[in-house]
């Protein structure tokens, strides 16, 4: 059954989205704002099942590219149609359908503004299913694809305070992701993105399923909660995952690299220390010294105090919260998320192994 957006969907599919962004995929608040422009004057954006498409349609994904803490973001909701019209106009394509990048408290919604504006249906199903620090890592594989070359839009920036920015590139997934890495640093922080045209055949080989419907369901599962942690045992329910710790947030750090949040923060839960690790998202968690968890697994934190999810820019010290954690094999993931090449950037910025914990999920040459 294809899900049908209206206002009563909004709120779990904004926290549904949230705790499948383990950490990043933006706050819920912008994510709210843009489900509500994008059902303004009576429009409505239309969902459709991949079965749905036309055999020869063309599906453009929609993302939001930048530091979640930066704190000159500026992004209209013109931009996202913006974005939509300059790949039109400069590479001659027909939009048949959109997805969005990632889930997300805002990342979720990414499609539904220029889905609504522009009457153009959004597929149920993402590059990933849950959020990632890098555009290559919601490329469904196109990364690693031989001699494929993609188009890619960004638009954002104040025009009050000189950094608005458009920017049209072609080229491979790796070189154009770059520049507009360094696009939405220029604008302040943010930038929205339409990229990768791709076909029916190739959505469904190679994105996440579904994935609107399951951020809605997981979202409702919390919703039904009557406490705080049984907000969040709920969601783990629903999710197969487990509440692994809680405790207060201690030794808290994060700053901006390269367009992205890097940190690390301890919990204290009784007698075990649990290390986060961070990259937008949750990379992963240490107890007493050793690996507990790691990326794509979905590590997630919650306020004790009202259940309510917490991505890593909201995150504070002393803060009391519980970490969710969900295998990976529990997740819709995109092909991009089995390419070698990310996790070793991880590795790189991080200092940490990661390659080691997730020999299974490396594709085989």
């Amino acid at each position: 059954m294809v899900l049908k957006i209206d206002e009563s969907k909004i709120e779990a599919l904004a926290i549904g989205g949230l705790i499948l962004g383990g950490g990043g995929g933006g706050g819920m608040d912008h994510g709210i704002e843009n489900a509500q422009s994008s059902l303004a004057d009576g429009r409505r954006p239309k969902v459709i099942a991949v079965e749905d498409l036309t055999e020869n349609a063309t599906v453009l994904t929609i993302s939001a590219v930048g530091a979640p803490s930066a704190t000159e973001q500026y992004v209209v909701v013109e931009n996202y149609v913006e974005i939509v019209e300059l790949l039109e106009k400069n590479y001659g394509l027909k939009v048949d359908a959109l997805i969005t990048n990632e889930m997300g408290g805002s990342s979720s919604f990414n499609a539904f503004i220029p889905s609504a504006l522009k009457g153009i249906p959004m597929v149920d199903a993402s590059c990933n299913g849950r959020a990632h620090p890098l555009g290559t890592m919601g490329a469904m594989g196109l990364a690693e694809t031989p001699g494929y070359v993609t188009q890619q839009s960004a638009v954002g920036g104040d025009p009050a305070t000189n950094k608005a920015i458009q920017l049209v590139t072609q080229g491979s997934v790796n070189a154009t992701s770059t520049l507009v890495r360094k696009a939405a640093v220029e604008a302040g922080g943010l930038v929205v993105v339409a990229r990768n045209p791709v076909s029916k055949e190739f959505i469904l080989k190679n994105a996440a399923l579904n994935t609107l419907t399951q951020s809605y369901e997981v979202g409702n599962a919390f919703l039904q909660g009557t406490t705080p942690l049984e907000k969040v045992e709920n969601a783990a329910n629903y999710l197969g995952g487990t509440v692994v710790c809680q405790g207060k947030v201690q030794d808290f750090e994060l700053t901006i690299s390269g367009g992205l949040d890097v940190g690390i923060c301890t919990v204290q839960d009784q007698e075990d220390d649990y290390v986060l690790y961070i990259w937008n998202e949750y990379m992963a968690l240490d107890k007493n010294g050793e690996r507990a968890s790691t990326f794509p697994d979905l590590l997630m934190s919650f306020d004790q105090a009202t259940g309510l999810p917490i991505t890593t820019a909201e995150l504070k010290a002393e803060q009391e919260i519980f970490v969710l954690q969900v295998p990976y094999q529990k997740l819709a993931l995109g092909a991009g998320m089995y390419e070698a090449s990310g996790y070793e950037r991880i590795e790189q910025t991080l200092g940490i192994e990661i390659l080691p914990y997730i020999q299974d999920v490396i594709k085989k040459a």
